[in-house]
């Protein structure tokens, strides 16, 4: 679950050999992204699309498959031909933490193609209940405050219990339908704290939500003076990357063929993607690919496994 930058340069220079150039698909290709509409992994997904499409001349097709962290997405895909003509967009807990104890999904079932961006995980509120810090929200549950806090998927409820056991407060978990979905929740004030990975900026910009605390291993950007969860004590990052993959099976030269198509948009100054995962998901773009990303997949699974060790044993 750490995070992993890399330039776009440097993923291109990494990228070479005739592979890529021989590698078409031959008729268009499906985009299934594992979230539904207006989020960030929706945004990115039809901006990334508009741009491979008049980069390389190919025919995308979205379609959304929300529901489940991604697994929803993930279940179909796993079953599509492997030809490179039907790939999946979604976020590496898709792949690495929902496949957890899954009867029917396993890491194994897919061949992961790239990241395209990190995030920028934290903790917040609506400013309207007064609370700055994550210290302010355990002195209000503390105090008698009924906690609802807003969850997209297991691994940040997991998060989310994680945190209220180490401050010995209860909390009331309210699944939400994406990220997007957290922030309506925390804006309707159905929940009063809730996760956001990075499409809250608007709205902390706007003054409308704060950020308690990072759950990333830095200081967030919108809150560089801000304190992180292991700051606390709390000795978890829920970070994560947007990333596609294909199904099982898919060969080595459509799945680099696709990832250098993604290297070069992203590596473009002046892409409207970049733009948006530069602002929304701030350094910039994230590449890793590939065999790599597959060994990072496998740590981070083991690293999830622990978490829902650590849940369960208390």
């Amino acid at each position: 679950m750490r995070r992993l930058l890399a330039t776009a340069a440097l993923t291109l220079g990494m990228m070479t050999g005739p592979a890529f150039a021989e590698w078409e698909p031959s008729g268009p290709i499906n985009l299934w992204i594992g979230f539904g509409a207006g989020g960030g992994t929706d945004t990115q997904a039809r901006l990334l699309i508009d741009e491979l499409e008049a980069l390389k001349g190919w025919r995308i097709i979205p379609d959304n498959k929300a529901g489940g962290g991604g697994t929803v997405m993930a279940a179909q895909l796993k079953d599509a031909p492997a030809d490179g003509q039907t790939i999946g967009f979604a976020i590496n807990t898709t792949f690495d933490f929902a496949t957890l104890n899954s009867e029917n999904l396993s890491l194994d079932d897919f061949t992961p193609i790239t990241m395209t961006a990190g995030s920028q995980v934290a903790v917040l509120a609506r400013t309207a209940t007064g609370w700055k810090t994550l210290d302010d929200m355990v002195a209000a549950a503390k105090g008698g405050e009924k906690i609802v806090w807003a969850n997209w998927g297991d691994q940040v409820e997991a998060g989310a219990e994680v945190i209220a056991r180490h401050f010995d407060i209860e909390v009331n978990h309210l699944r939400a339908k994406g990220g997007r979905g957290a922030l309506n929740a925390l804006v309707a004030e159905d929940a009063n704290v809730g996760w956001g990975g990075g499409v809250q900026r608007g709205l902390v910009e706007a003054g409308e939500l704060v950020i308690l605390a990072s759950g990333e291993d830095a200081p967030l950007v919108q809150a560089p003076d801000g304190k992180t969860l292991k700051d606390y004590g709390i000795d978890n990052s829920f970070a994560y990357q947007f990333m596609l993959a294909g199904p099982k099976g898919m060969s080595d030269e459509a799945r680099d063929a696709i990832a250098e198509a993604i290297a070069e948009v992203l590596s473009n100054p002046d892409s409207k993607t970049r733009e948006f995962v530069s602002k929304q998901y701030p350094p910039g773009p994230v590449l890793v690919s590939g065999d790599e990303l597959k060994e990072r997949l496998e740590g981070n699974l083991d690293a999830n496994r622990k978490l829902m060790e650590d849940v369960a044993a208390k």
